[in-house]
């Protein structure tokens, strides 16, 4: 019985148009038979071995290797040593994966493969577990979780070379200036790419492409960063923190903390207090 108890799959699936099953598992004496899924699968082993075989070949995973199934890659698995196993797995949508490789690639993707079965990539690493902590919340925090996916395709493409690098351009199309123009009218409010998109006609895939090109920042990263920015501004001026992560469309006083810090290292409160003192 205690045996039992040990095995423990907890899945978790995301509410957003942006599709992603989450599965935090514990195997002890738990084995996969020979399966394969519809879905990009893409994991993390946080503790113990994972072993599991694909395309003929053995793999063992130790704690931060990433593992990827493709979709219809067939594979099994069980824990490969007399720890308890731990991992976390993240089963992505292909269509949704191909379409955001295809807004940053130098040219048109028309399948998604990933090439690596078992591999070391810390960044793609920190990606995969932010975004499996965002996926059951991704209705709080839009912007946020289709980003994270965003930023998986993004890395998975640059991986394979099929990144086109970042531009600034100086000189925006007029078009764009309208989409920043509706961007800071609207801080305070939800703001979804696919509203952005619309006011210029275009698909979210190639307004991302384009945006991207244009400022250097995807449509995602643009709208926090100018709430970031106006943050700053009213804790300058002495806002509360609380009042301010209202006023400019955080979910609240944590949310602000997290990309606060991101861009300037402190909390806002740590801000205010060596500005204002």
């Amino acid at each position: 019985m205690a045996a039992a108890q040990s095995n423990s799959f907890r899945f978790m699936q995301s509410t957003s148009d942006v599709h992603m099953t989450v599965l935090r598992a514990v195997m002890s004496d738990f084995s996969y038979v020979k399966h394969a899924h519809d879905e990009l699968a893409l994991g993390v082993t946080l503790h113990g071995i994972q072993e599991f075989s694909c395309n003929g070949q053995l793999f063992r995973s130790a704690s931060g290797d990433i593992i990827c199934f493709n979709p219809g890659e067939v594979h099994n698995g069980n824990p490969g040593d007399c720890d308890p196993l731990k991992y976390v797995m993240l089963y992505l949508e292909p269509e949704d994966i191909r379409n955001f490789m295809g807004s940053v690639a130098t040219h048109h993707v028309s399948d998604v493969w990933v090439p690596e079965t078992h591999f070391h990539d810390a960044f793609l690493r920190f990606l995969i577990l932010e975004a499996s902590q965002l996926a059951p919340n991704a209705e709080r925090f839009p912007l946020e979780y289709e980003h994270a996916v965003f930023k998986i395709a993004e890395r998975l493409a640059w991986r394979q070379g099929l990144v086109r690098p970042e531009l600034w351009l100086r000189r925006k199309d007029s078009l764009f200036v309208k989409v920043m123009d509706y961007v800071h009218e609207m801080l305070g409010e939800d703001i979804s790419v696919e509203e952005l998109s619309s006011l210029v006609h275009m698909s979210k895939f190639h307004f991302i492409r384009l945006f991207r090109t244009q400022f250097g920042l995807t449509p995602h990263q643009f709208i926090l960063n100018q709430r970031v920015n106006r943050a700053r501004e009213a804790l300058t001026k002495g806002g509360r923190p609380s009042d301010v992560a209202q006023d400019f469309g955080f979910f609240d006083g944590s949310h602000l903390n997290r990309h606060f810090k991101r861009i300037y290292g402190i909390t806002p409160k740590q801000y205010q207090i060596q500005l204002l003192k």
